[in-house]
């Protein structure tokens, strides 16, 4: 697999996994966002089958970590006048 593709789909992971903790937080309650959090549920869960039984996933915090270092930025960039 190309490097491009690579950090493409470790970058589609953990925005995928930075969704479904925002929409726990906030609790959607409207049926078209309850819709998209279980297909995203859905493709969460058959990214992971996908890479289960790689190293990173199963003997690592890569993936964790990557996602709070992407927390920590969106915190320290936050606009608040967006």
């Amino acid at each position: 697999m190309s490097k491009k593709k690579n950090t493409e789909i470790h970058k589609l992971y953990c925005l995928s996994q930075l969704l479904l903790e925002s929409l726990d937080v906030l609790k959607p309650t409207s049926a078209k966002m309850v819709k998209f959090k279980a297909d995203l549920i859905g493709l969460c869960e058959q990214i992971n089958n996908d890479v289960a039984d790689t190293y990173t996933v199963q003997k690592s915090t890569y993936f964790h970590d990557m996602t709070k270092k992407i927390d920590t930025i969106v915190r320290h960039e936050f606009n608040d006048k967006m």
